[in-house]
C-alpha cells in the first residue's frame, strides 16, 4: 500500500474517531431533545420488527412531512393483513386498535423534557449499528419503583429512535422495537394510501374539554401530570367517556372512566401484557357507577395506586 493511500485511510480513521467521540460528549438530555425533533420533522420510510411477550411481529413504516402536515402509514407484514394511517397524531383508519399501540418510531417526549433527568438517569454506553446506520446507545434508568428502565439506540446522523428496549426492576425485557430498514427522504404519495383492510375511524363528539376535579386521581407518580384531557360523547349509549392521558415526558398512562348500567355486571381488572399494564376499578358515585380503567406501560403497582386513589376512601400515602 502507497504511503499516500495509508495517509487518506489514516485521516479518515482518525476523522470518523473524532466525530464519534465529539457526539459522545453531548449530553445525553440532548440526544433525547434530538430524538424529539427527529420524530416530529423526519420524513422516511424503513421496515421494523416488534417483540412483545414472546410474540414476533414485522412491519413496514411510510413517513412524510410536509409544512405542517404529518401523514404516518404502518402495515404489520407478517400474519393477518393489519394497517394503521394517522395524520397529525389522529388516527384516520385501522384494522386493529392494538396495531397503533406499538409504533416507537415517533415517540414524544412532551414539554416536560427538561425535567427527565428527575424521574431517570441518563448515560450514554457508547455506539454499535441498527439497519446498517451508526447508533448511539442511551440508558435511561428510573429514579423509582413507578416507571421503566429504557436502553435507546439514536441514528447518529438524525437522532431517530432506530431501536428501544424496555426492562423491568429484575431487568426482564418486556419489549424490544427495531428497525432493520431506514430509507430518508420524501415518500411516494401512493404509499401513503391506506388499503382496503384500513377501516375508516368515526370522529367521536367532542362535549367538552374540562374533565371536572371530581375525576382527576388523588395520587399520580411524581413528576407525571397531565397531559391531555377530553370529554366524548357514546354513539351507542347517549352516555359519556373521560379520557385523560398523564406522561411523566417519557413514559405514559391513559385514563378512562365511563357509565355502568343499573344492571351492568363489572369485575375489577387487572392484566399484564409485556409492559402495558390495564387496571379497572368499579367506581360507586352518589349519581351513578362508573368504570375507571387505567392502561400504560408502568409497572402495575403504579397503575393500581392511581385507579385506587379515584375512590372516596383512598388515603393517599398507601406505599
Amino acid at each position: 500500500m502507497s504511503a499516500t493511500r495509508q495517509l487518506t485511510l489514516w485521516g479518515a480513521s482518525v476523522a470518523a474517531l473524532f466525530l464519534t467521540t465529539s457526539a459522545l460528549a453531548e449530553e445525553p438530555s440532548e440526544m433525547l431533545k434530538r430524538m424529539f425533533d427527529a420524530a416530529r420533522e423526519q420524513s422516511y420510510q424503513g421496515a421494523f420488527v416488534y417483540e412483545r411477550t414472546g410474540s414476533f411481529s414485522t412491519h413496514q413504516v411510510w413517513r412524510q412531512r410536509e409544512g405542517e402536515q404529518t401523514t404516518e402509514r404502518v402495515l404489520q407484514t407478517d400474519g393477518q393483513p393489519q394497517e394503521w394511517l394517522k395524520r397529525n397524531g389522529e388516527l384516520v383508519c385501522t384494522s386493529s386498535i392494538a396495531l397503533a399501540s406499538i409504533w416507537k418510531g415517533t415517540t414524544q417526549l412532551s414539554e416536560q423534557l427538561e425535567a427527565l433527568p428527575n424521574w431517570y438517569s441518563l448515560q450514554m454506553l457508547g455506539s454499535t449499528r441498527v439497519a446498517d446506520r451508526p447508533v448511539f446507545v442511551l440508558a435511561v434508568k428510573p429514579r423509582d419503583g413507578f416507571r421503566y428502565a429504557y436502553e435507546m439506540y439514536l441514528d447518529q446522523e438524525t437522532g431517530l429512535l432506530l431501536k428501544s428496549l424496555l426492562v423491568n426492576e429484575r431487568s426482564v425485557l418486556l419489549e424490544r422495537f427495531q428497525f432493520t430498514f431506514l430509507q430518508l427522504g420524501q415518500v411516494a404519495d401512493e404509499a401513503l394510501q391506506p388499503t382496503s383492510v384500513c377501516l375508516p375511524m368515526r370522529a367521536g363528539k367532542d362535549v367538552q374539554t374540562d374533565v371536572g376535579k371530581d375525576w382527576v386521581p388523588n395520587w399520580l407518580p411524581p413528576g407525571f401530570v397531565l397531559g391531555h384531557s377530553e370529554v366524548r360523547a357514546l354513539d351507542d349509549t347517549g352516555g359519556e367517556v373521560i379520557t385523560q392521558v398523564f406522561t411523566d415526558g417519557l413514559a405514559r398512562m391513559t385514563l378512562f372512566i365511563e357509565p355502568l348500567g343499573a344492571d351492568t355486571p363489572v369485575n375489577d381488572l387487572h392484566a399484564q401484557l409485556g409492559p402495558t399494564a390495564a387496571i379497572s376499578r368499579k367506581l360507586v358515585r352518589a349519581e351513578g357507577d362508573y368504570l375507571a380503567t387505567v392502561v400504560g406501560e408502568v409497572p402495575a403497582a403504579a397503575a393500581e395506586r392511581v385507579a385506587d386513589s379515584l375512590a372516596p376512601d383512598f388515603d393517599g400515602i398507601r406505599q
